[in-house]
């Protein structure tokens, strides 16, 4: 690694398994380096040692300047970021972990999310914008990106958050979805929120370094995202959805051979380490809330998805 200053972001990516496309892997690369003009940034990329040289290709196409690292995988996702981590956290303000199927649509998308959260940085874990591709691409009804875990309606999931108008439309048609975009209840800033989706997972070194590693479950990234998430909370942080600020998630889908992968042993490490298990009913809400009661984890107990608590509002 050569020496630098340090950096506004870095940015995460294993690119890794049955599922890589090359042109995912560019439209990601691609959006992130036309969203963020004018932001002191770089790359490091995890691949499996015969897309390396891929890798190394797209962004000798897109820009080679911002490639820092492109590693040859040697373990599971955890280790593999828990590695750079260590490497990286004081190389960086902001670390984002992005998949590499997803598109970042708002133009200078950091900047607009970090000028938002201006004086309460210390008070933020976890940062994620709006999905468009289930909902304005699809018609359907999903808040991609956005956690149920433990809300009170998270049994109306995916009429939930911006989309709890919509339940009258789940399974319905595409067509009457598209049609009823009027009864989007977006927030007019940045909300306080339960958790976030491995999609789009954008934190500072700070914050993270409160959070703790990735947990070493499975081989792959199966309820990461909800385990950082309730660490974020439990350290007493907020995670928090940017509604303006916007992506799309996943790109050629239906072109994936294989889906989630080592579901049981995620869930059982959940379970073990948590007290309780994401998806059970009913949920021990009440231990819940005895055990975690000093943290941001009861907070979320209480709330509704769609009771916007903004993060101004303290």
């Amino acid at each position: 690694m050569h020496r630098m200053n340090k950096l506004d972001l870095i940015i995460f990516i294993k690119h890794s398994g049955p599922n890589v496309r090359y042109d995912n892997m560019k439209d990601t690369v691609s959006s992130l380096i036309k969203t963020n003009e004018g932001v002191n940034y770089g790359f490091y990329v995890v691949a499996d040692d015969h897309l390396v040289a891929h890798v190394k290709k797209i962004f000798g196409e897109t820009d080679p300047t911002k490639l820092l690292e492109c590693i040859p995988s040697r373990a599971p996702w955890h280790r593999d970021f828990n590695h750079f981590f260590e490497s990286y956290k004081e190389k960086a303000e902001w670390i984002l972990i992005s998949h590499d199927d997803i598109e970042y649509c708002t133009p200078n998308f950091f900047k607009k999310i970090t000028t938002q959260l201006q004086g309460f940085e210390d008070k933020v874990g976890w940062v994620i914008g709006t999905d468009k591709r289930y909902l304005y691409d699809h018609g359907l009804v999903v808040p991609e990106g956005l956690r149920p875990d433990l809300y009170q309606d998270q049994n109306q999931w995916g009429a939930m958050f911006h989309l709890h108008k919509m339940a009258h439309l789940k399974g319905g048609s595409p067509l009457k979805v598209k049609d009823s975009l009027h009864l989007i209840d977006l927030p007019s800033a940045p909300v306080k929120i339960g958790g976030i989706m491995s999609c789009m997972m954008l934190v500072q070194s700070s914050a993270l370094e409160k959070i703790g590693p990735c947990a070493e479950w499975t081989n792959y990234t199966m309820l990461i995202d909800a385990d950082w998430s309730l660490e974020a909370l439990k350290n007493n942080l907020w995670n928090v959805w940017v509604p303006d600020v916007y992506y799309r998630h996943p790109l050629r889908k239906d072109l994936r051979p294989t889906g989630h992968k080592w579901q049981r042993k995620a869930h059982d490490s959940f379970a073990q380490k948590w007290g309780f298990d994401l998806g059970a009913r009913p949920l021990p809400i009440k231990k819940i809330r005895k055990k975690y009661k000093d943290t941001n984890i009861f907070w979320l107990t209480y709330k509704n998805s769609y009771d916007w608590e903004y993060l101004n509002e303290d």
